[in-house]
């Protein structure tokens, strides 16, 4: 339990200071969504097509992840809609809800395998994106179109924003370059590298930055609810998928990393484009980013026990 706590410690310390920057206005509004750009269309991009370009990739290992996550994530997202209708959720309040259930965050996703299971950690937790994030893109953009009517999207327009995202095509250009064995030529290791090290910790301050901490249990039902399914159930269903598909533990626990992890803060820009509720939005990735430094290291400690 140590070792998990020592591990997980630093990556929400960077979250609480982003979210004192944000009280002391430091240094200044407009700089974090320009930080926010950098990160997730440049930084982030140079993390996993490096990591993915130079692991050792087991062609077992990438079709054991893509039975584990995607098959756990259908689920919770099919317990959210209908937990939902039962709780009596206002529709344009439930795809705030189905995206707090099932989006993980990338930022401490990967800073926290790295922590944790090292280099062959963070490699599976970048498979592990490869995997998640065009199909929790699918849903969460279908929500917006089923329970607002005037989100109708055509399929084109969802294909298009999924092999556009910047982390997508990241990790589709590191398995290229892995699988071909161009790896990284001409010292482009060096520089991907050095603009991977700022990442991590660039994206963590900016998540504890995005932190809402006013009227947090306003909506209480729904914000309570997306944050037992991504926090409890979803860990809970991976655990046992996997242990049913007997997963060797060492892919197992990132991907059950992946799955404990709070929601992406990528859910609040997607829900003011969308014309969800945003507010609700807000207030659980905050409730989920809080409870989550509790609930991961039982969780990591539970279940690799």
């Amino acid at each position: 339990m140590l070792i998990i706590l020592k591990a997980i410690i630093p990556v929400f310390a960077l979250v609480m200071i982003g979210a004192l920057l944000r009280k002391r206005a430091f240094p200044g509004k407009g700089f974090w969504p320009m930080a926010d750009k950098l990160t997730y269309y440049l930084l982030l991009p140079s993390l996993l097509v490096e990591k993915l370009a130079l692991a050792k990739i087991s062609g077992e290992t990438f079709f054991q992840i893509g039975m584990l996550l995607p098959t756990s994530t259908l689920l919770i997202a099919l317990l959210s809609a209908l937990a939902s209708k039962f709780l009596n959720i206002q529709p344009r309040s439930v795809p705030s809800v189905f995206q707090g259930s099932i989006r993980p965050n990338t930022y401490v996703a990967l800073a926290t395998a790295g922590s944790l299971f090292g280099e062959a950690g963070l490699t599976v937790a970048a498979l592990c994106l490869l995997w998640i994030v065009p199909l929790v893109n699918v849903l969460s953009v279908s929500a917006f179109a089923f329970y607002i009517t005037e989100n109708g999207k055509h399929p084109k327009a969802i294909l298009r924003n999924i092999f556009t995202n910047p982390l997508v095509l990241a990790c589709l250009l590191g398995i290229f370059l892995n699988l071909t064995q161009i790896k990284l030529p001409f010292g482009s290791a060096d520089l991907l590298g050095i603009m991977s090290k700022a990442a991590l910790p660039l994206g963590l301050l900016s998540v504890g930055n995005g932190l809402l901490l006013k009227g947090i249990f306003i909506q209480w039902k729904s914000t309570m609810l997306a944050s037992t399914l991504k926090l409890g159930l979803l860990p809970l269903a991976i655990y046992f998928l996997g242990n049913t598909l007997k997963i060797s533990a060492d892919v197992l626990l990132p991907v059950l990393l992946i799955g404990a992890v709070p929601c992406a803060v990528s859910s609040y820009i997607l829900a003011g484009q969308l014309k969800g509720d945003q507010p609700l939005m807000a207030r659980i990735i905050t409730l989920e980013t809080l409870l989550a430094i509790l609930s991961m290291p039982f969780v990591l400690f539970l279940f690799s026990s």
